[in-house]
């Protein structure tokens, strides 16, 4: 440009050039020192070292979650846990009148079966005088004593069915009433408790162990206080009718009730397992099936179905050792009882042949005893 200007001076009649602005190039960016760039660089991973050996470390969530207490297995024995009376009595209270019927009258059916053998020998007697006597005799002699027993049937018959009647809606309200506090227990437990407990086994805690309750209750009134009042009046009636055959029976009753009752201990112990691991049965097909969709999803029915198999051989083994338990005790019992009946008529026999005791007792005798052994 200046050029250019200087050119036109040296023309005439042309006007001098404007002179051109300057140009101006970007600066290029200057790289930065290298100890900067060093420090840049080595900075982040000096911090991880030093975080890493100052022990801090990124946990999961997973890790931190506290772990949910497994429960033990059912099917190992335990301790059999203390009866709550107490307790047992607030269910039992609204019920104290039809339960109190119900124990008087298992009471008076008691003791109309003490009086059976009586009226039985009494019958045996009129049979023995007339055996060989004309039969006009025989009616008029077993008439008194068969009309009695059968009046004496009849009334037995009639207690029989208001105890157990009664003992019936007794049971059934307090197993209602069981059931009801046991529902809203279960709901008011935390939820870890269902995290540590099948809902199988929940449910059959509110089904089956409240039934086996229910029925181990009624048979517990009427069939023990019934078995205890005839045992004590039995033991009467048997001392009235022969001492030395009684005091033959009190040596051999009681070592047969004792091994009765260490083998009924052992057989109470099969059977809570075997209950036990049913309820666990129950719980693996109540969780599988209640979580069907994510079972399909993982594709897992085959290791489910090997462990519900598993679970109910397992409760069929229990089941059947148990079944093994009470054939043995019935067929020790059945051999007990019949060696004892074999054992009063030879004694009895030889009684008889002393004149020391009749026919009549000697049968009075083997149905009593008979009586106690049940």
């Amino acid at each position: 440009c200046w050029g250019s200007a200087r050119r036109s001076r040296y023309r005439p009649g042309t006007a001098p050039a404007r002179p051109c602005p300057p140009r101006y190039r970007p600066c290029p960016s200057l790289p930065a020192p290298a100890p900067l760039r060093c420090l840049l660089l080595a900075g982040p991973a000096a911090g991880c070292v030093a975080l890493g050996l100052l022990g801090t470390a990124a946990h999961c969530q997973e890790v931190t979650v506290p772990a949910v207490p497994v429960p033990p297995d059912p099917a190992q024995p335990r301790p059999e846990p203390a009866f709550d009376w107490p307790l047992f009595w607030t269910f039992l209270r609204p019920q104290l009148l039809a339960l109190s019927a119900a124990v008087a009258l298992a009471l008076g059916a008691a003791l109309l079966n003490v009086h059976i053998p009586v009226l039985l020998g009494q019958l045996v007697n009129v049979v023995a005088r007339c055996a060989r006597g004309h039969i006009a005799g025989y009616l008029r002699e077993a008439r008194s004593p068969a009309l009695r027993l059968l009046a004496v049937y009849c009334v037995q018959g009639l207690l029989t069915f208001g105890y157990i009647a009664l003992l019936a809606r007794v049971g059934e309200q307090v197993a209602g009433s069981m059931r009801k506090a046991l529902f809203v227990s279960l709901l008011r437990q935390d939820v870890a408790f269902f995290d540590a407990n099948r809902t199988g086994q929940l449910v059959n805690r509110l089904t089956a162990d409240i039934q086996e309750f229910k029925s181990s209750f009624k048979l517990a009134i009427s069939q023990g206080l019934r078995s205890g009042t005839q045992t004590l009046g039995c033991f009467v009636s048997l001392y009235l009718l022969s001492p030395k055959l009684t005091g033959l029976l009190l040596v051999v009753l009681p070592v047969l009730v004792g091994a009765g009752a260490l083998i009924g201990t052992v057989l109470r112990s099969f059977s809570r397992r075997a209950q036990e691991q049913v309820a666990k049965a129950t719980g693996v097909a109540d969780e599988v099936l209640g979580n069907v969709r994510t079972v399909r999803a993982f594709a897992m029915e085959d290791p489910q179905a090997g462990l519900y198999c598993a679970e109910v051989d397992r409760a069929g083994w229990l089941n059947e050792r148990l079944g093994l338990g009470i054939a043995a005790f019935q067929g020790l019992s059945n051999l007990a009882l019949n060696g004892i009946v074999l054992g009063t008529i030879f004694v009895g026999g030889s009684l008889m042949a002393g004149d020391e005791l009749s026919p009549g007792d000697l049968m009075s005798f083997l149905v009593a005893s008979q009586t106690v052994q049940r």
